[in-house]
């Protein structure tokens, strides 16, 4: 859903350590509009549109800021403890939101798990941090371990496995499993994110309807009309 044009390169004078993350301009237009059926999707007075297909267990305690677009597949446990869902995130197929669950005075309590805004959380990826916050990437086929902490502007690789408790720094991207640093990421990474999350909402529309469906339903309506009159002078006659 996201490609983004973007390479490593290592400077010659910096360590391996500081390997800079860098991006090539902003995220290209798609050469189509991604169209969504209106009928499969529920959207709110806030902009959600959150599909049918997803599977939300204890509604209310889910909450969700506005814009943000949650696909079919996705499971989201606000029946554990309360999720917060910031403005513009972008949930993709099959994931997984999950409260982290904790030890507390001998008991299993779970933690309440909150997501910045402008977070895009790609498919199949499953997510157990603790706090998610604003301009955070999650790729493919990620696991997010239990109360991990994901600061400001951080990128997580596809495929990437975090440990439980691990703590991301700002600015900085994550791969390997374990998942460790490989890269850093520049200061303009939080309006990339930005403009990647709007740019995708932007394009998010519903399917435009079929002009011969219309056609014939508007030409039924017309010959329902054309014989109710008919109907009305036969029973007057009558």
């Amino acid at each position: 859903h996201f490609p983004i044009s973007s390479r490593i390169w290592r400077p010659a004078s910096l360590l391996p350590r500081a390997i800079m993350f860098e991006l090539h301009g902003t995220v290209e237009e798609p050469t189509r509009k991604i169209y969504f059926d209106a009928k499969s999707y529920i959207q709110t007075k806030l902009g959600n549109k959150i599909s049918k297909k997803s599977i939300l267990y204890g509604s209310s305690k889910i909450r969700v800021l506005g814009k943000t677009i949650v696909e079919p597949g996705v499971v989201i446990r606000g029946d554990l403890a309360t999720v917060d869902l910031g403005k513009n995130c972008v949930i993709c197929e099959n994931s997984v939101i999950r409260p982290p669950d904790q030890r507390y005075q001998g008991k299993t309590i779970f933690v309440p798990l909150k997501i910045g805004d402008h977070c895009i959380i790609e498919s199949n990826s499953v997510i157990q941090a603790a706090k998610i916050a604003d301009y955070v990437h999650v790729g493919k086929n990620c696991v997010i371990g239990k109360r991990c902490m994901l600061s400001s502007c951080v990128k997580i690789l596809d495929n990437t496995v975090l440990a439980p408790n691990t703590v991301c720094p700002p600015f900085t991207v994550f791969g390997g499993s374990p998942g460790k640093v490989v890269a850093r990421l520049p200061p303009s990474y939080q309006f990339f994110c930005m403009e990647q999350t709007m740019t995708y909402y932007r394009n998010f529309v519903e399917k435009p309807r079929d002009p011969g469906s219309s056609a014939r339903q508007s030409a039924r309506q017309s010959t329902r009309q054309s014989r109710a009159p008919s109907r009305t002078s036969k029973v007057s006659k009558s």
